[in-house]
């Protein structure tokens, strides 16, 4: 196999009491069976059997550590610092590659060596109680989703474990954000560096390939649905941002356009998950400052807001009612 010709792909686990996951992680990358691969894991102080785990790979490992480092970004970005591959990837302990990912993607650089992204396909599974199977999420697979764009990274999924991004891209922008103003993990911290990338202008290729499978589960940090506290935070995250990148001189109309929807997008989600956690002063306050910026025209975004959110949850409503009726139906037969 030529892979030696490929360039080196450096791949960082970040990985904190995931010792049941994280050798499903680690085989997937060494399933890969790509020669010019550097494997980083940078656990965050595990108490569980996860250093033991590492430990029986160390010889596969070209570097790890074990240490607190209070967040995943903080992980990664200690792990950037000491990669030295040409394309660098972010693997969480509970995912995995698709086979072929690895090679794919140094194929894809090599053809397209002014890219400074390299992204592909994802899908989001989850497995249901009391059941071994797993189930369909959502997929993301076509270049659109994965476009380098303002409207894709604001309104869809960012996909940052889909991107392999190269090393000098980190040295041109920067790291991701490492915590907020109050010290905790940022969880939108994808999203401003691929805001970040957007203004640069840095080249995005995107490979017909599904590489990446996100698993959703129980103590998911990015999936969990339910938890209306942290989806506040998570809101409260995107208004922040995108009132920085409001104040700058360098956007275009559309992406100007994009950041007002966006952030009355985002302030009418927090206004909900505010009510639902009953922090009314949140909720009062988030109105106030919407109907502030935006005068009457935040009252008609939010009503907007809140139909499209209504309508969105309806279909998936009778989606799965017509999902479970087929199944069922299928198993009669």
């Amino acid at each position: 196999m030529l892979t030696n010709l490929l360039p080196k792909i450096t791949v960082i686990i970040p990985v904190l009491n995931c010792g049941d996951m994280l050798e499903r992680a680690i085989e997937s990358v060494l399933a890969q069976r790509y020669e010019n691969l550097e494997l980083i894991i940078m656990d965050g102080g595990s108490a569980d059997n996860s250093i033991d785990i590492i430990k029986r790979y160390a010889h596969y490992i070209a570097y790890w550590s074990s240490e607190q480092d209070g967040s995943s970004n903080v992980a990664i970005n200690r792990g950037i610092e000491k990669a030295t591959g040409e394309l660098i990837a972010s693997l969480m302990a509970d995912d995995w590659y698709e086979p072929g990912t690895l090679l794919k993607v140094g194929q894809a650089l090599r053809r397209h060596p002014e890219a400074d992204i390299i992204s592909c396909g994802g899908r989001i599974i989850y497995r249901e109680k009391h059941s071994q199977h797993y189930q369909l999420r959502s997929i993301f697979t076509s270049p659109r989703a994965l476009s380098l764009s303002f409207p894709s990274i604001c309104f869809g999924a960012s996909a940052i474990c889909c991107r392999f991004i190269r090393r000098s891209l980190y040295a041109r922008i920067g790291h991701y954000l490492p915590a907020d103003a109050a010290g905790r993990h940022i969880f939108s911290a994808d999203k401003e560096f691929l805001l970040r990338a957007v203004l640069c202008q840095a080249v995005n290729i995107t490979i017909d390939h599904l590489g990446y499978t996100y698993y959703e589960h129980a103590n998911s940090a990015t999936f969990d649905g339910n938890n209306y506290t942290r989806l506040a935070r998570i809101c409260g995250e995107h208004l922040e941002t995108a009132a920085n990148y409001l104040k700058r001189a360098d956007l275009s109309q559309g992406q100007r356009y994009f950041l007002h929807y966006w952030f009355n997008d985002q302030s009418t989600r927090l206004l909900l998950y505010s009510l639902l956690t009953k922090r009314f002063r949140v909720a009062a306050e988030t109105a106030i400052a919407g109907i502030q910026k935006y005068n009457l025209l935040w009252p008609i975004a939010f009503c907007l807001t809140v139909c499209k959110i209504f309508i969105k949850k309806l279909s998936r409503f009778f989606y799965k009612i017509v999902i479970v009726t087929n199944r069922d139906a299928n198993n009669h037969v």
